[in-house]
């Protein structure tokens, strides 16, 4: 229980903070501001060794963390409040984590970094799966008492400067401790000195990399387990928890939150669509609409010609959401014609990114006001109530 107190703890705090202080969230990125992020860290056991409130959110690897683990989770979620300002607000799945005992919020946690985690976008594009697999394979190998450090040679040692985050993540989840380097400051320049796995941090690499390799939230884990010439034998009826739960022995984790919960499916969505505080339109759409549908619904509503492929981004930008784009974009993925509303389990106050136009890229904020499962299921799109005077689609300067 040693090694993942920290864990357990900085994560109760992280939630008490956020209850208590209601923090708004900054305008463009949609994180936690300076001053917030230097008060959280003040109260963590994983804390950043700071004087001033002089760094955003992802200087702060712990708080960068664990504000990611709490939307892929969906414990939270980013919504505007009465006055319009983003914010965190819990969801159903809150109370259930918090009935956890502290092994089962462990595993809910570990678990959601291993599968939900956005490896691919979060940092920066040099990273490949490679480097911190080899990182894994280190510790996996380790005994204890060893300490891994920097190989010129080897393709992991990007994870000593710009890839440092992730050994930050390691420590979060107790796999050991970190060596700083004094003084380093810049992106690309070496942060860690060394990293000393400890008995439970090499257990759990030897799981991620055995027991629950193929799951792990990588859209290239196929090309590596070919590479490493890796045949993992999968069960369609296996559920992930399942799989999680015999890192403890002793039948002591026994319960997690559950992916199905407390959200309506059916029903009228109505969903306000803004191009600026000044011009927006709310439309109603049946939970059997597509986001096909919501696409066409949008460009009547705006009186738009229709004539671009387009996309939608899911919980953050065209970077960080996941994209759902038109059939005829070449994308793989989910296709926006054949993706019901209902099927992603949207919440009251959702918000994503609508897109159109590749090139003149429209960007429209998308937000989900309410989801009635009692009024009538429109068979069209509706225009409710709108505000703002459309603009000119090929006309410059709007």
């Amino acid at each position: 229980m040693n090694n993942i107190n920290k864990t357990i703890n900085d994560f109760e705090k992280f939630m008490e903070f956020i209850e208590n202080e209601r923090p708004i969230l900054s305008a463009t990125q949609e994180v936690l501001g300076r001053k917030d992020c230097y008060n959280l860290n003040m109260l963590l056991e994983n804390k950043k060794d700071v004087a001033t409130p002089s760094y955003n959110q992802d200087k702060y690897f712990a708080i960068d963390l664990m504000f990611t683990l709490a939307l892929a989770s969906k414990l939270y979620i980013k919504a505007n409040d009465e006055k319009g300002k983003v914010r965190l607000f819990i969801t159903d799945k809150l109370e259930s984590f918090q009935n956890l005992n502290g092994y089962e919020k462990y595993i809910f946690l570990l678990q959601t970094y291993w599968t939900k985690y956005d490896f691919g976008t979060k940092f920066d594009r040099l990273h490949n799966i490679a480097a911190f697999y080899n990182i894994l394979a280190k510790i996996a190998s380790a005994k204890q008492g060893d300490i891994i450090v920097k190989d010129e040679m080897n393709i992991s040692n990007i994870m000593y400067s710009t890839g440092a985050a992730f050994f930050h993540h390691l420590k979060f989840f107790g796999f050991g401790e970190i060596e700083l380097i004094n003084g380093a400051k810049g992106k690309y320049e070496d942060s860690i000195k060394s990293f000393t796995p400890n008995e439970f941090g090499i257990e759990i690499s030897i799981f991620f990399l055995t027991k629950a390799i193929h799951y792990w939230n990588r859209e290239d884990i196929s090309f590596l387990l070919e590479y490493l010439n890796l045949k993992v034998k999968t069960n369609k009826n296996e559920k992930v928890f399942d799989v999680f739960k015999d890192i403890f022995k002793g039948n002591i984790v026994n319960n997690t939150v559950e992916e199905e919960i407390k959200t309506n499916k059916g029903g009228t969505y109505t969903f306000k669509v803004s191009l600026s505080k000044t011009l927006w339109r709310k439309l109603n759409l049946s939970y059997k609409h597509t986001f096909g549908d919501l696409h066409n619904a949008i460009q009547d509503a705006f009186e738009f010609d229709n004539d671009h492929l387009y996309a939608f981004y899911m919980g953050g930008g065209k970077r960080s959401g996941k994209a759902i784009y038109c059939q005829y974009a070449d994308h793989e993925g989910l296709i926006a014609e054949t993706t019901t509303i209902e099927s992603l389990k949207l919440y009251r106050g959702e918000r994503f990114l609508y897109l159109f136009d590749f090139g003149d890229e429209w960007e429209f904020n998308v937000e989900l006001l309410e989801i009635n499962d009692e009024a009538p299921t429109p068979l069209k799109s509706m225009i409710i109530e709108s505000k703002g005077k459309s603009p000119k689609q090929y006309r410059g300067g709007w």
